[in-house]
């Protein structure tokens, strides 16, 4: 397995995980103990993970049309 095929196999991983815990959320999953646990208001949790979820896209993006790794 090359560089680039580990490296997109974790940032999938992360976008695919964090995807599902909003999917979740949004279908009614209690979240309180996650704002808690990381002592964020909601809106300020919901920031943080459409960052996470967009820059994964983008460095997955920018993984696979690179020419610099085989």
């Amino acid at each position: 397995m090359t560089s680039k095929m580990i490296a997109l196999k974790i940032l999938d991983g992360i976008f695919v995980s964090v995807t599902g815990l909003l999917l979740l959320f949004i279908a009614g999953l209690p979240v309180e103990w996650i704002l808690v646990l990381l002592d964020m208001s909601l809106r300020e949790f919901q920031a943080f993970a459409l960052f996470v979820i967009f820059s994964s896209l983008l460095l997955i993006h920018a993984i696979a049309t690179s020419d610099s790794a085989p």
